[in-house]
């Protein structure tokens, strides 16, 4: 079932994102991909100017409903990033989403992204030296980097910064409005300024299609996906149930049909088990 062929799908973006994404969809479905106009800054922005209200998953609902209700679409693609650190260890994070909604099949279907490949970082220097340092430790001038006056919060900001000329007459600026004479430095996490995001939400549209081509055994519906992770792999070595996961729930979304898949590996290591390796 090919529910996007010869359909126009309306990708809600500023930031370039359809360089990855309608290539892929596309080339995948047949369909036809158009860019919305509406402003996604306003949902949030990565350097804290609008401070983003709600949950990764509602925002980029939020964007894919507003830009269908500008235009005459009835399916629409939007994504969402996000960006701190590992719940368990102070190590870089980056979570990419990429929603699909169809109003005319009531569908909504994703792509997710989650991992540690991410130049997300800042620091706060006192002269152009450690400002070039910096940049060039986080990939410029590929990946493009934002000068701020001071601190994270200052209102005097100056971004697109994507050459050497260009960050040093940043950084002159930023010192000289400083009260305190120093500049803060940040990556610039907008995904046209940032290879490596770009690459991860890749990674998540990828996900998206994957899903879109799993289909319900029963009715056929898109988006036939794992709902649950059942843990109980055995210990190779005592054959005590652990952690690990040994089976996937697969859920659809119209019909409520569901199965339980076995992985092929039903063994986990000892370091695993809570009696062998407690």
């Amino acid at each position: 079932m090919n529910f996007l062929k010869d359909r126009d799908v309306l990708l809600v973006t500023i930031h370039q994102k359809e360089k990855v994404i309608k290539p892929l969809l596309e080339g995948q479905f047949g369909c036809h991909m158009h860019v919305s106009p509406l402003d996604t800054d306003q949902f949030g922005t990565f350097t804290r100017e609008v401070s983003r209200q709600q949950s990764q998953f509602d925002t980029a609902r939020r964007k894919v409903t507003m830009g269908l209700k500008l235009t005459n679409h009835r399916v629409g693609v939007a994504s969402e990033g996000m960006f701190g650190f590992h719940p368990l260890a102070p190590i870089p994070w980056n979570t990419e989403l990429v929603l699909l909604k169809d109003d005319e099949l009531e569908l909504e279907l994703y792509g997710y992204y989650e991992g540690l490949n991410t130049n997300f970082s800042h620091t706060i220097v006192q002269d152009y030296p450690a400002a070039l340092q910096f940049a060039n430790q986080v990939g410029f001038p590929d990946h493009h980097v934002i000068l701020r006056a001071d601190d994270e919060h200052s209102s005097v900001i100056l971004k697109d910064i994507m050459n050497e000329s260009l960050l040093q007459e940043a950084f002159k600026y930023c010192f000289y409005k400083s009260t305190n004479r120093q500049v803060f430095i940040e990556t610039d996490m907008r995904a046209y300024a940032n290879p490596t995001r770009m690459k991860n939400i890749e990674i998540a549209t990828r996900q998206l299609i994957e899903q879109a081509n799993s289909l319900c055994p029963s009715c056929g519906t898109p988006g036939f996906r794992i709902v649950q992770k059942v843990p109980g792999r055995l210990c190779e070595q005592c054959h005590t149930p652990t952690k690990q996961i040994v089976q996937h729930v697969y859920a659809c979304s119209t019909c409520q049909c569901q199965q339980t898949k076995d992985l092929e590996d039903i063994y986990a290591s000892p370091r695993y088990c809570d009696l062998c390796n407690p």
